[in-house]
């Protein structure tokens, strides 16, 4: 028996030196009993030290000296007591060998007081990690090279197309003949969905980037699907097709939702669904789900077509960047591809999906779903940008605005805009000429450009704002090509009081313009009763402050 229990216990010790892993065990006096071949070769120095009766302190001194020669004294009395404490404690040690290996070594202490330690090379483990960390830095950096290029890209085509929407829209206030008002429409139109592409490729970069934020905001979702039918009602009309729209009796009158990007996905599902429809039309039905205890319910909109179809070959390409059902698609119909992929990431961050069931010469009907949550209907109901009323146009007439931009087609795209609405227009090509004319004349409104020579934007509103004279509260509004996510909050966050994307479109300045009146108060005089309300000391000093002024 005793022979058995000998023979097993080599079998044993053999078993241990085999391991791939260090295996130590130390008695409870602190000597060592036993380090299989592993340990000792992560360790040479430790387990050569104590073999000769050294003790364990020491042999931890030694093995630190020699993987470390050249440290200092308290640096080295600083690692040792960090070792030392973190074996009496029985926490993992990761140290690297003097091979460069790392090694994990953890500690276990047993009831009778011996001290079992278990070493592992994670070397390979490590390595990995610097690899990932090294392709996450790479990946990063292109994005951010992408994003940069983008935003660049975005700020350079932005600049010139404001020139050809701004004066075209111009054009369309005068008198034209049938032949030119067309040709004026199509270069409308052909510059809008010159932007589109634009707005879509830039929402493309920010949701790869993870940058693309949800906004829920307190909708009437039947007025704002209605309002959308509306719209899109004259372009099926011409193409003789009917549209209609039907509502899930259960869908509740108001939720939070983020309006800009649910239309955004509508829009490019009706889009395609009438540029894909030659005969018959396009329904729009909106289904509502059961309410869950949180108060969110599911959204489904269905848009059914009676158009060309899509092939089961096809359908697998239309939710992929740049890609269209087949190449004579583009051919065609135009269009960029990017539609649908967006609207199905933008619909799964909103807690949904875009899908489709087709088949070839029987229509489409193509499934967006999203979460929203059931509220209730706001105290004041926000207006749509879209037509402003009568009473809002009337508030501009007069006002008096200031015009910064170093881009002469700029200033006269401002002009062609602001003055058909009776905004009376200063423009000035730098930032020096700003506060010279702020100091000098007096407007109720700067339109600010980011990006000048000399004297940017950011700083000409900082020498404003710290002017401490009567126009240093004047309401100023950013008007800049920077278009990417977040740059309005970090124009309104340096104090500009609202922000316009060129190129200027003009019901977004009018909104912008109207935005600033209500929150801050433009106060402009009538030019017709701008002497008679001023005072003595005002005529006899345009330096003085005037109360007709900008309002807080």
């Amino acid at each position: 028996m005793s022979d058995e229990r000998t023979i097993s216990a080599e079998k044993a010790w053999h078993a241990l030196d085999q391991m791939q892993g260090g295996f130590i065990i130390y008695r409870p006096d602190g000597t060592l009993r036993y380090a299989n071949t592993a340990a000792r070769e992560h360790w040479p120095v430790l387990y050569a030290s104590m073999d000769e009766g050294i003790s364990f302190h020491d042999s931890v001194a030694r093995q630190i000296r020699s993987l470390f020669p050249r440290l200092n004294e308290a640096t080295f009395q600083v690692r040792h007591t960090i070792v030392m404490d973190a074996i009496r404690k029985c926490k993992d040690l990761d140290m690297v060998t003097a091979t460069g290996r790392h090694v994990v070594t953890s500690h276990s202490r047993l009831d009778d007081g011996y001290l079992i330690g278990v070493t592992h090379d994670v070397t390979g483990l490590v390595q990995r990690e610097i690899s990932l960390n090294a392709a996450r830095r790479h990946a990063l950096m292109a994005s951010e090279a992408k994003s940069e290029f983008l935003a660049s890209m975005s700020h350079e085509i932005r600049t010139p197309l404001n020139g050809i929407i701004g004066m075209a829209e111009g054009l369309r206030h005068r008198t034209l003949g049938a032949e030119e008002t067309e040709m004026v429409d199509t270069i409308v139109e052909s510059s809008h969905t010159l932007l589109l592409l634009l707005n879509d490729i830039l929402d493309l970069s920010r949701i790869e980037a993870g940058r693309l934020e949800i906004t829920p905001v307190v909708e009437n979702v039947r007025n704002r699907i209605s309002w959308i039918e509306r719209n899109y009602r004259p372009l099926a009309e011409k193409k003789g097709l009917f549209l209609k729209v039907a509502f899930d009796p259960k869908l509740p009158e108001h939720l939070a939702i983020d309006t800009t990007r649910v239309r955004q996905c509508i829009d490019n599902l009706l889009t395609n669904a009438l540029k894909f429809t030659k005969e018959g039309g396009v329904t729009l039905a909106v289904m509502a789900g059961d309410m869950s205890r949180d108060g969110r319910i599911a959204i489904t909109i269905h848009v059914s077509d009676t158009g060309i179809g899509i092939s089961e070959e096809q359908r697998s390409k239309l939710f992929q960047n740049f890609q269209q059902a087949d190449s004579s698609t583009t051919r065609e119909y135009g269009g960029s591809g990017l539609g649908l992929a967006i609207s199905r990431k933008l619909a799964q961050l909103m807690g949904g999906d875009v899908t489709c069931v087709s088949k070839p010469g029987e229509g489409s009907i193509f499934t967006f779903s999203f979460e929203a949550r059931v509220a209730d209907a706001p105290k004041k109901v926000v207006k749509s940008d879209s037509g402003m009323a009568n009473r809002e146009v009337d508030l501009l007439k007069g006002v008096r605005a200031l015009v910064v931009d170093d881009n002469t087609i700029n200033r006269r795209v401002a002009r062609v805009v602001l003055e058909p609405l009776g905004v009376i227009v200063t423009d000035v090509p730098s930032g020096k000429d700003a506060l010279a004319r702020l100091n000098s004349e007096t407007f109720d409104i700067v339109l600010l450009d980011a990006h000048m020579p000399g004297m940017d934007g950011p700083e000409v509103l900082r020498r404003i704002r710290d002017s401490r004279e009567r126009w240093s509260d004047i309401p100023v509004i950013a008007l800049t090509a920077d278009a990417m996510n977040g740059d309005r909050e970090r124009y309104l966050q340096m104090g500009m009081d609202d922000y316009i994307a060129k190129p200027i479109i003009e019901h977004e300045l009018m909104a912008a313009l109207t935005r600033v009146h209500e929150k801050k108060g433009i106060r402009h005089l009538d030019p017709s009763q701008a002497l008679t309300d001023l005072s003595d000391d005002d005529i006899a000093s345009p330096y003085s402050p005037r109360k007709s002024a900008v309002g807080s």
